[in-house]
């Protein structure tokens, strides 16, 4: 591992022990690997929650290239998401409205945010809001983890995690970036992000503001978000630093076109961490994240007086404690501890809180074999305890550029205090409610051909759900009620590939196959909005030093809203070029949905027409 990419994880709670040291000092440019080379990531945090060689990762994880994603004119993260095998990304049509990611199959609420090192999304705590328009800025590496991690990671994360990571300290003097853009639906934004250092002390920033009215009556969004790190060398062997992060969203909620509805949405997201790691000799480190996070979501009907206003607030308290002990070579260990404590206010106030711990081991007993594995115990106040395990292995051929993998491991999801309590006047309480549990496993392997500049990645994957929680309305009470009534299989296969055949020509593909079924009855059915096949295709040709010109497709198809009501098939194209007119100013031009296709993500909720965006971007 490079001295650059050790610095950019001395924020992440799982830093080697020379991050600490190498945050003291400036940083050189990192290697650039030769041009006709596609290279995986120098190295991966979410599958074991230390850093580790992707050439020896069990776990089937992703890590999404910043840079690449700007040179595609990706902005925003559920469009960043959705090129990944296994994700599938689902919108309410509208750019601001609500957005759910079923990984796997696994429900949209079994799915893991984890922001700073610390847990974003709980049960109640939804991220559908917030990454309705969560844009890059401020973004430092986002990783994808498929399958059952709620060995590292606790409650929600049966379908996999997301890991996102405030951008890293600078290295010397103040640089950043300044994008202004602008484009169809009266579409206006701007933003600005820094980073910068002077002796031990270190600092990043971003701030953005987008608006626009989008494609229907009555839907327009306005957004403004914020990110800030803090970093302080203080001795050799110890580092603390903060973040701040936030979002505040206005939403004009246009509703569906089969049950027409408008309203106003007014979401706040904000998190905050402080965090101190020691690192006393290289074999051990220890690290702990202090965090507070709120979420505030209100819904006011159109016109005012309709209907209720719909208020909720969660506040969480969080205390991490993690440490990574390298006991030989061939062998280390993690363990930790986490504690919340939850505040939820929608009627009458709840409180929860949550005590966890782990161990896992990370083991290369060969030189060209790792294992890994651990359990953990979760307790909740409210909903009872949990406890779950999982194990992988890796192995490599390093002559012919070929690893094999497999992973097998148990998840669990612990219910809402509105499961349990119930939220007047539209939900019952359920005081017998159950934990929803998981398990699954995938194999796969990774290939490297053509001296790198062709890599190839292909997975299976099963898992199985049980006690899963649904809503059950009654009309005797007029109330909906939670219940543990469903079971679920999925199963499927991933593949990915990276391309460079020539020097100025880059290609990239994922597809995903998905069978998601509802076991619940002897008549079995498929699960909604999981599509049987999702197809990623990007090309880019750099004609020049200073222009490039990519285009991209993205295919779906085979899918059911419920029971047997089905959603067309639909496949969006986009164009892209971009021109540097001088190494600090590029003028950047996009085409979405080019073919003008119309088609809907959620029945009624029709996606956005043909779209044109410009910017201006200016490095200084």
């Amino acid at each position: 591992m490079n001295m650059p990419s050790l610095s950019r994880l001395a924020g992440w709670s799982l830093v080697l022990c020379a991050a600490v040291n190498a945050s003291m000092h400036a940083q050189t440019a990192p290697a650039i690997a030769p041009d006709n080379t596609i290279r995986l990531d120098h190295f991966v945090v979410s599958a074991s929650r230390t850093p580790g060689d992707p050439k020896f990762t069990p776990g089937s994880v992703s890590v999404l290239s910043l840079p690449e994603l700007r040179l595609a004119q990706i902005d925003n993260l559920k469009t960043a998401l959705a090129q990944t095998p296994g994700v599938i990304v689902v919108s309410t049509g509208a750019t601001g409205g609500q957005t759910s990611i079923f990984m796997r199959g696994a429900n949209a609420d079994q799915v893991l945010f984890l922001v700073d090192g610390v847990r974003m999304n709980t049960t109640q705590a939804n991220y559908l809001n917030f990454l309705g328009r969560a844009d890059l800025a401020g973004l430092e590496r986002i990783e994808v983890l498929r399958g059952p991690q709620s060995t590292l990671y606790g409650s929600s994360a049966m379908g996999g995690v997301i890991l996102l990571e405030t951008a890293a300290v600078g290295a010397g003097e103040t640089a950043g970036v300044t994008t202004v853009r602008a484009g169809s639906f009266d579409t206006l934004g701007a933003s600005v992000a820094a980073n910068g250092r002077a002796g031990p002390l270190g600092y990043s920033a971003s701030f953005g503001h987008e608006q626009t009215d989008n494609h229907r009556p009555d839907n327009a969004y306005k957004q403004s978000a914020y990110t800030f790190r803090f970093e302080a060398a203080a001795t050799p062997a110890l580092l603390v630093g903060t973040t701040l992060r936030g979002q505040v969203g206005n939403y004009d909620e246009a509703g569906s076109i089969l049950f027409p509805g408008t309203g106003r949405v007014n979401a706040l997201n904000h998190l905050a961490t402080t965090y101190a790691q020691w690192c006393p000799a290289a074999e051990f480190h220890s690290r702990l994240t202090a965090g507070w996070h709120q979420n505030e979501y209100t819904y006011t009907p159109k016109p005012r007086g309709s209907s209720p206003v719909f208020y909720s607030r969660n506040t969480r308290r969080i205390l991490d404690w993690q440490n990574i002990w390298a006991v030989a070579p061939w062998a280390k260990f993690v363990a930790g501890a986490n504690a919340e404590w939850s505040h939820y206010t929608s009627g009458a106030p709840l409180q929860d809180q949550l005590r966890g711990a782990y161990l896992s081991a990370v083991l290369r007993p060969l030189a060209n074999l790792a294992i890994d594995g651990g359990f953990r115990a979760d307790d909740y106040d409210l909903t009872g305890r949990a406890t779950t395990g999982r194990a992988g292995a890796a192995y490599r051929l390093a002559a012919t550029g070929t690893k094999f993998r497999a992973t097998y491991g148990t998840g669990f999801k612990a219910p809402s205090a509105t499961n349990r309590f119930g939220s007047p006047p539209f939900f019952a309480p359920s005081p017998a409610i159950r934990p929803e549990k998981s398990t699954g496993w995938d194999v796969g392997f990774d290939q490297e051909l053509l001296g790198e500049r062709l890599t190839v990645s292909a997975t299976y994957f099963q898992g199985r759900f049980r006690d899963m929680i649904s809503n059950v309305y009654s009309s005797s009470t007029g109330l909906w009620k939670a219940t543990n009534l469903r079971l679920a299989r999925t199963e499927g296969v991933e593949f990915a590939l990276a391309a460079r055949p020539i020097q100025s020509v880059k290609l990239r593909a994922a597809y995903t196959y998905l069978s998601a079924l509802d076991t619940s009855t002897a008549r079995v059915t498929r699960l909604p909005r999981r599509p049987r096949h999702t197809l990623n295709l990007d090309a880019q040709w750099r004609a020049t030093s200073a222009w490039l010109v990519g285009a991209g497709l993205h295919s779906v198809s085979d899918r059911v809203q419920s029971g047997t009501v089905t959603l067309e098939n639909y496949a969006t194209v986009r164009f892209y070029t971009s021109y540097a007119l001088t190494p600090e100013v590029a003028v950047k031009f996009r085409v979405e949905n080019a073919l003008n296709e119309n088609y809907a993500e959620v029945l009624g909720y029709p996606a956005l027409p043909r779209a044109m965006f410009g910017s201006v971007e200016w490095k200084f």
